[in-house]
């Protein structure tokens, strides 16, 4: 399955993925990801995302090579490379500006493609975000949500969230309350 933007996702999905991960972290130490190796685009400048899905993958038991993303704006063709990079790897993790690359490649993947940022959308981060909520709040989808801040990949997603949920967003973006 790739993860490419949460309005690929429904209900039914983000529960399933809630409950896997609850799952995983109530067993501890479990090597779900044993023998499996994954490709990482990430730049230099991210951190946080980066250094977790980095632990992530390992702590499942599963190893990563990283790449800057700028390997992806190179000449040769994105079907090409992602063809070569499905025959090494088992799972492609994306941060790139360009969410249309991120599309391009999962077009010609054999292995699930996972966003990990763009400059539209940050599906992963919204999703551990809700997620961390809904593991404090039984009643998370009876909460009212705020988001304060600019139009941004943060509040797309936070709206796209809501939408698929089915939960109460109010927005101020940029002083305006939508």
């Amino acid at each position: 399955m790739n993860l490419l933007s949460i309005n690929d996702l429904s209900v039914k999905k983000v529960n399933h993925i809630f409950n896997l991960a609850a799952k995983i972290k109530n067993q501890g130490n479990i090597n779900v990801l044993n023998g499996r190796q994954f490709v990482l685009f990430f730049p230099e400048s991210s951190l946080r995302t980066r250094i977790t899905f980095e632990k992530g993958i390992k702590a499942l038991g599963g190893e990563a090579m990283l790449f800057p993303p700028e390997s992806l704006d190179k000449r040769e063709e994105l079907e090409d490379v992602i063809q070569y990079v499905s025959n090494w790897a088992d799972g492609v993790i994306v941060r790139h500006s360009d969410f249309s690359k991120i599309q391009e490649l999962s077009r010609y993947s054999t292995v699930p493609i996972i966003n990990a940022m763009t400059s539209e959308n940050h599906p992963c981060e919204i999703l551990s975000d809700l997620y961390s909520i809904r593991e404090v709040k039984e009643n998370y989808r009876d909460l009212v949500y705020t988001f304060v801040g600019p139009k941004s990949n943060i509040s797309r997603s936070w709206k796209n969230i809501a939408e698929v949920m089915d939960l109460i967003l109010i927005k101020f973006v940029s002083g305006v309350l939508s």
